[in-house]
């Protein structure tokens, strides 16, 4: 009998790793922002930081990362929306459906941590690059900041119930992907890049603690 091919990998484990460190801090900065307890508020901070981190490395990775990791897979349109619903999508590392909601949540939490940056409660926690910007500005990107965390819930919310409907009611093993790496598509698999991955995280990270202490810094 024929072998059967391999299952490529399509996501590279650089981006798995991103992936659930990604999940957990966004979680962790939601559940204590919601919650508003001023000793949660330093680790609120901290939590965003290390999602400022996270987002530039994830900037870095879609330029010279693995290759399903580039920005180059993650373009799509109407059409191929429509089409993945009427069963003609399939053989692409990525879905229509799910390119629209990975550039959609990652914009929305880029935006929430931007803004967090400037964001006050005029009382005892303040962005650390608050007191750089003008009181209009500041006040803008409160009003944004104690907002889009919503639309952020909603996003995650249409994730995960669409992996229990790819995984409860399609018996489809995509919801496992982020594990293993691995799809059952006709695509070649990806480079890992480990010495690059390292790099792009170092840089990311220096960035974020810099942003995180530009107050004591520049003060």
């Amino acid at each position: 009998m024929p072998s059967q091919p391999a299952i490529p990998t399509i996501w590279d484990w650089p981006l798995r790793v991103w992936h659930w460190a990604f999940a957990a801090l966004l979680g962790f900065s939601l559940a204590s922002g919601w919650i508003g307890d001023i000793g949660l508020m330093e680790w609120h901070r901290r939590s965003g930081a290390a999602l400022l981190g996270l987002l530039l490395f994830r900037a870095g990775w879609a330029l010279w990362g693995g290759d399903y990791a580039r920005w180059r897979h993650y373009r799509t349109t109407p059409a191929a929306f429509v089409a993945h619903f009427r069963g003609r999508g399939g053989g692409a590392a990525h879905t229509a459906p799910g390119i629209a909601l990975v550039v959609a949540m990652v914009a929305l939490a880029a935006l929430q941590v931007g803004t967090g940056l400037f964001a006050t409660d005029h009382i005892f926690t303040d962005g650390p690059l608050h007191r750089y910007a003008s009181e209009g500005f500041a006040d803008g990107a409160n009003w944004l900041h104690h907002r889009l965390h919503w639309l952020i819930a909603g996003a995650v919310g249409i994730h995960l119930t669409a992996h229990a409907v790819y995984g409860f009611v399609l018996k489809d093993a995509t919801p496992l992907a982020m594990f293993t790496g691995r799809k059952p598509v006709p695509q070649p698999g990806t480079r890992h890049f480990f010495w690059r991955a390292t790099a792009t995280a170092a840089l990311a990270a220096a960035a974020a603690y810099g942003v995180h202490n530009a107050e004591r810094w520049l003060s």
